[in-house]
């Protein structure tokens, strides 16, 4: 089966008014975030929305090595209007939606149990930041993969991630193919 796994599309990492937001480059993948979750809602495939869900205490936001973000049961933490309003298209079972600490949504969540009662054999992923929690959770993705020897395709959209570093951003999507063997539309 095929997975879209969308990382991060809250509204504190989306919109402009968001507290750690990646300005309009996160606005500009919107439209086609919101194309590829139609695609593949329609076509019976699985959507799993993966979102940072954080309360204060976090180490993350603790720490002072980010602004609070994504806190739990806040406007900042919803999935962004665009993608969520597409819930509705999905059959039971087929949008699943993961909590998570930290960059790497493989740890700390089920993603990997999913990948398996799914018997997810392609992972589309689209979200923000293409240079932290989608690199992060590509490479978690990878270890299991090699770890577990399976047949795993991993696939990265383009026109899909977005991130505040520009350079972060470029250097990852040319990172992903040579390193994890990501392809890279």
């Amino acid at each position: 089966m095929k997975m879209l796994l969308l990382i991060d599309l809250s509204n504190d990492f989306i919109r402009l008014e968001g507290s750690l937001n990646c300005g309009e480059a996160g606005l500009a993948i919107l439209p086609y975030c919101r194309q590829q979750v139609k695609n593949f809602l329609t076509h019976g495939q699985l959507v799993v929305d993966a979102r940072d869900n954080h309360d204060p205490e976090d180490w993350e936001i603790s720490s002072g090595l980010f602004p609070p973000h994504n806190l739990r049961g806040t406007w900042g933490q919803e999935l962004v209007e665009e993608i969520s309003s597409l819930h509705e298209l999905a059959k039971q079972g087929q949008w699943l939606t993961l909590s998570k600490k930290q960059y790497n949504a493989t740890s700390g969540t089920n993603l990997l149990s999913i990948l398996e009662e799914y018997e997810v054999d392609e992972i589309h992923l689209v979200g923000v930041c293409t240079d932290i929690c989608v690199r992060y959770t590509l490479n978690g993705l990878y270890e299991w993969k090699t770890a577990q020897s399976r047949n795993l395709r991993l696939v990265v959209h383009q026109q899909g991630v977005a991130s505040f570093n520009e350079v972060g951003h470029l250097d990852s999507l040319r990172h992903f193919p040579a390193t994890f063997g990501a392809e890279v539309v």
